[in-house]
């Protein structure tokens, strides 16, 4: 501030004081920034200062602390792969040494004893691969997909179950990109069972208070919202329905019958059990899209020629959704809900009840609480109900409970239309061209030869039975049964003898269809085994069936067994690569976002830091400017009556 030139010889004494101690001020507000600046070392103290380079200081602090984020969170996710990797590759180096232990003892040669012992140890390999699959990595359950606070693995109707989630974790590592840090124990292990395949659709009747996110379009994708353009040429002319905001389907049939309204027409809109269906009013009427939209062929509506028949829109299906009324499945037909259906996961049936199931959820419910640790949920394209057996050691089959309640909704794991193919995981049944295949000897002695020649389900073993025991004038039935599953063979001969079912010549289809049995005493009806069990098919499992085969001497299971082991370690060298790819793909964002926070740190630097050498030039400045005005204030303020008058 420079020394004010006014002649201070020609006012009053105040205003020199007052002017005096002013420019003293200001002086060292100045001097007093100027030394905060240098201490702080920021070019500005508050944003008042400067409000453009202050705007600018907050979006690039802000994006740095956003980069200094995803960096950390990057590093989070790496940490958690590397440990997931570490935890694989210890899981590799077990079943090598299970694979070794199998190969070894396949040979005729060894000993019962020695494959006793060799069980043991393959039993602590099975323990000790539990133990890697309940790990934790930062107080958090590797394996446990979205649920790292429990220990996803425990013991469970004599095998090991899988109880964490199937989904993975994601971190954010970008504005608009996630990532995944883990592998769920379900896909690490193989620990699920495939699910039980049905060709039942559950597709659910159209109503009107489906939402649109749940239907299937017309064309096959999701269903747009947007405008609808009616015309009506000789009637009310062009009018606009929005369907912007509509939820359900039946929102779309309110929401173009308001709008004709409000145009004058007598248009309507309602929903069929199929999809939309528009009923013109007194005029023929065109249905297009605005602009570039697809709400109109989505919907199934779109009427390009104009027309007074009523449109019956192209069919939209809708999936099913856990809120999915029950009686609404299977197009409306509904599910018997009477009788249930019976759950055996290894040795106890259990009787699973859904008398009082409104909603799928319900019947979810009902199957994940049935104690019998099998899972079940909506399938992926929202069709059928998937279940799924959790256990690894164990068997799952899901029969009837003298209903048809399993069959109906899909998930009875063995009935007459089950592909012969599919039997016995997947060995199917074994049969001879043009020979005899199983002999079934009635009570009175009688017997009959069984051709199965063509027989492709279950359905066609049971009707091949029933024509052979006809030709042969045997009183023999065969059906299917109705509590549980399996086929049954009923005697009507009235013999006092056993009914049995046994090869013929060294065919063995009679054990492949679970009906090599006889009965006893004065039984007359031989009911048959589930031999479509589902399982998990992965590495305890393997370890589980090693161990058995082992304890059982059973040269043939240790060799099934050491054959699934090998490919197991495939399917573990493939999912390390999965979780290598995603930590390479994690360092490299690292990088990338150390980069970019660096640049802003540079930025950030330039329009906030100060510059010391202007400072410091600044300040001495100011403090001459002081010191100045601190010398000549005695000599303005020391004048006499002269000095005035002058």
């Amino acid at each position: 501030m420079a020394i004010s030139p006014v002649n201070v010889s020609r006012i009053s004494q105040n205003l020199q004081t007052n002017s005096v101690i002013e420019s003293l001020r200001g002086t060292q507000r100045d001097l007093f920034r100027v030394q905060a600046q240098i201490a702080s070392g920021r070019s500005f103290l508050a944003p008042s200062d400067d409000p453009v380079r202050a705007a600018r200081v907050l979006d690039l602090t802000q994006s740095l602390r956003r980069q200094q984020q995803f960096v950390s969170n990057v590093q989070q996710g790496d940490s958690n792969l590397a440990a997931a990797d570490s935890s694989m590759s210890e899981i590799s180096g077990l079943l090598i040494e299970a694979s070794v232990l199998a190969s070894s003892m396949v040979s005729n040669l060894t000993s019962e004893a020695e494959r006793e012992a060799t069980a043991e140890v393959v039993a602590s390999i099975r323990n000790q691969l539990k133990i890697v699959g309940n790990r934790e990595f930062n107080g958090r359950f590797i394996f446990g997909g979205r649920n790292v606070t429990d220990q996803p693995f425990v013991d469970a109707l004599g095998g090991v179950a899988y109880v964490g989630d199937l989904g993975e974790m994601f971190t954010r590592i970008s504005e608009n990109l996630f990532a995944a840090v883990n592998v769920p124990g379900s896909r690490a292990f193989d620990a699920l069972s495939d699910q039980i395949a049905s060709g039942v659709d559950l597709t659910p009747v159209l109503t009107g208070d489906v939402r649109l996110e749940d239907i299937s379009g017309a064309v096959g994708g999701a269903i747009s919202t947007g405008v609808l353009v009616l015309n009506e040429s000789s009637g009310a002319g062009v009018f606009k329905a929005d369907l912007s905001k509509a939820d359900t389907i039946g929102d779309v049939a309110d929401a173009i019958t308001a709008a004709a309204t409000a145009a004058g027409s007598t248009l309507t809109a309602e929903v069929t059990d199929t999809g939309l269906t528009i009923t013109p009013g007194s005029s023929d009427v065109t249905v297009t899209d605005q602009s570039n939209g697809t709400v109109a062929s989505d919907l199934g509506i779109l009427t390009k020629d104009a027309t007074s028949a009523a449109i019956a829109g192209l069919a939209l299906t809708p999936r099913i959704t856990r809120l999915t009324a029950v009686d609404a499945l299977k197009n409306g037909a509904g599910i018997d809900l009477d009788n249930g259906f019976i759950i055996t996961n290894g040795a106890d049936p259990v009787t699973v009840d859904i008398s009082d199931a409104k909603t799928v959820q319900d019947i979810i419910n009902a199957i994940n609480n049935s104690g019998t640790f099998v899972m079940a949920r909506v399938s992926d394209d929202g069709t059928r109900i998937d279940v799924f057996n959790t256990v690894s050691g164990t068997s799952l089959t899901i029969g009837e409970n003298d209903g048809t309640t399993a069959t109906d909704l899909g998930i009875r794991t063995f009935d007459t239309a089950t592909p012969l193919s599919s039997l016995n995981f997947g060995d199917g049944v074994t049969t001879r061209d043009g020979l005899m295949d199983l002999q079934v000897v009635a009570k009175d002695g009688t017997t009959v030869d069984v051709n199965l020649d063509g027989a492709v389900t279950v359905g066609d073993v049971l009707t091949k039975i029933n024509e052979a025991a006809t030709d042969a004038g045997v009183g023999v039935k065969a059906s299917f049964a109705t509590v549980g599953n399996g086929i049954i063979i009923e005697d009507s001969t009235g013999g006092a003898g056993d009914l049995s079912v046994n090869f013929a010549d060294t065919s063995e289809a009679a054990i492949d269809l679970g009906i090599f049995s006889q009965t006893t005493g004065t039984d007359t009806t031989l009911v048959g085994g589930d031999v479509n069990p589902t399982r998990t098919d992965g590495i305890i499992g393997a370890l589980i069936d090693l161990e058995a085969a082992l304890r059982n001497d059973d040269t043939q299971g240790i060799t099934k067994a050491g054959a699934r082991l090998e490919e197991l370690r495939a399917e573990i060298i493939r999912v390390r690569g999965v979780i290598g790819a995603r930590s390479r793909a994690m360092e490299s964002k690292r990088i990338q976002l150390q980069d970019a926070s660096s640049t802003a740190e540079i930025f950030l630097s330039e329009v906030q830091d100060l510059d010391f050498a202007e400072a410091i030039t600044r300040m001495q400045a100011t403090l001459t400017q002081s010191q100045a005005t601190m010398r000549t204030t005695p000599l303005i303020m020391n004048l006499s009556l002269m000095d005035f008058l002058r």
